[in-house]
């Protein structure tokens, strides 16, 4: 019996020496949003590569950011990470902090460069802060970039059966220096309003002022307006400096503006109670006293002297009331000298039928137009591809009115 257990304890021994020399290994880690433990991201796709760029292993993290890669044999990894997950948001706050990079105020770490990178030159440069502040938030256009930064891990794995654990893998999402990632995505919280004292519009241009609540210091702004087309017609926008950008889409009556102070000591020189203004005009066929207000879409925000988001702020915005302008028989053509086409933009005080002759100089009638015009202002075409180069008279009689002119073919 004794020299059965000590054949039996031989055969064991021999069987761990065995197992250990072909033991397979685990790798383990996880993977934070800008390196924070309280953000982990789920849903990461992580490849594991051997030394030859041969795909070993796929694994995914948990919802605590956690992954592993089982019975993984000895030598040296890398590991590539990604994922579908929704993007980090980005705001004028990741503008200003790759402004104060720029000009020295502020240092990246690796996953801020990362984020910082849009254009993906491998530096981080004026062409990057341009893309996030212009291309990206005012016009929506996508980073040239992929949406998703990882660090790259490189392993190595011996004979020991103890797992190995990596360094945290970092992710952040283009644009995102900041470094705010919510599964359900950032909250926008809409901006109280102040509606300003009514003011009247008739047929002169009108400069109304967007401001604030805010007295203090203040660094940028990014607003989002929306203002009646159907009684105005926005003719120009002027801001702080020259750093102030605005996007306009008449059709849709969004104004988009944008600004950050880039001058050598931002958050000096310019206070939250005036921010931009914009000159509006009636537009010409509006003919009945209308009262219009100007609203704003979510996500805006102004920062202060230091670049943080100001929460307590309420924007001061127009209230206009348009009236009927007094209108008079006017009309006004071009191009001149005409080509093919010539535009007659009439102006008449009532709905009337018009009668627009075309003379040359030697009296002779050689276009005729009837049409009835209606109160305001519209637009009438002649075709003069068929006349003769040449001098031309024109009358438009409206009523008991009459208008005429001269054009050159």
């Amino acid at each position: 019996m004794k020299r059965f257990v000590i054949k039996l304890a031989g055969i064991l021994a021999f069987m761990l020496v065995i197992f250990s020399l072909s033991a397979q290994n685990q790798i383990v880690g996880t993977v934070n949003y800008h390196e924070d433990p309280a953000n982990p991201l789920p849903a990461i796709t992580l490849e594991l590569f051997d030394s030859n760029n041969n795909l070993v292993a796929t694994t995914s993290t948990n919802s605590n950011g956690e992954y592993s890669f089982d019975n993984v044999a000895p030598g040296d990894y890398s590991i590539v990470s990604s994922t579908n997950l929704p993007v980090g948001e980005v705001d004028l706050i990741d503008a200003s902090l790759i402004l104060q990079y720029l000009i020295g105020w502020y240092t990246f770490n690796d996953y801020e460069f990362a984020a910082a990178d849009v254009n993906g030159s491998g530096n981080v440069t004026f062409g990057d802060y341009i893309i996030v502040i212009i291309s990206y938030l005012m016009q929506g256009n996508p980073f040239p970039t992929d949406e998703w930064q990882f660090a790259e891990v490189n392993v190595s794995v011996t004979t020991s059966r103890d797992p190995v654990t990596t360094a945290p893998v970092w992710a952040t999402s283009t644009g995102d220096v900041e470094g705010i990632w919510l599964p359900g995505g950032r909250d926008f919280n809409s901006i109280p309003i102040i509606e300003d004292e009514i003011t009247t519009i008739k047929n002169q241009e009108v400069e109304l002022e967007i401001g604030s609540n805010y007295s203090d210091l203040i660094s940028g702004f990014n607003l989002n307006l929306v203002y009646p087309t159907n009684l105005l017609e926005v003719t120009d926008v002027t801001g702080p400096d020259d750093s102030f950008h605005y996007d306009l889409n008449p059709e849709t009556g969004v104004l988009k503006v944008i600004w950050l102070d880039e001058n050598e000591n931002p958050g000096e020189r310019y206070f939250g109670e005036s921010l931009f203004r914009v000159t509006v005009k009636q537009k010409d066929n509006t003919v009945s006293d209308s009262e219009g207000l100007f609203s704003l879409l979510e996500g805006g925000m102004v920062l202060d002297r230091r670049s943080n988001k100001i929460n307590d702020i309420e924007i001061s915005l127009p209230k206009v009331l348009t009236i009927e302008p007094n209108l008079e028989l006017g009309a006004v053509c071009y191009p001149n000298p005409v080509v093919d086409k010539l535009n007659i933009k009439i102006t008449s005080p009532s709905n009337s039928n018009a009668n627009i002759l075309v003379f040359d100089l030697s009296g002779k009638l050689v276009k005729e137009i009837t049409n009835t015009i209606f109160k305001g202002t519209q637009l009438m075409t002649i075709e003069t591809e068929s006349l003769p180069t040449g001098q031309y008279i024109y009358k438009i009689n409206v009523g008991n009115s009459n208008l005429h002119g001269r054009f050159q073919k």
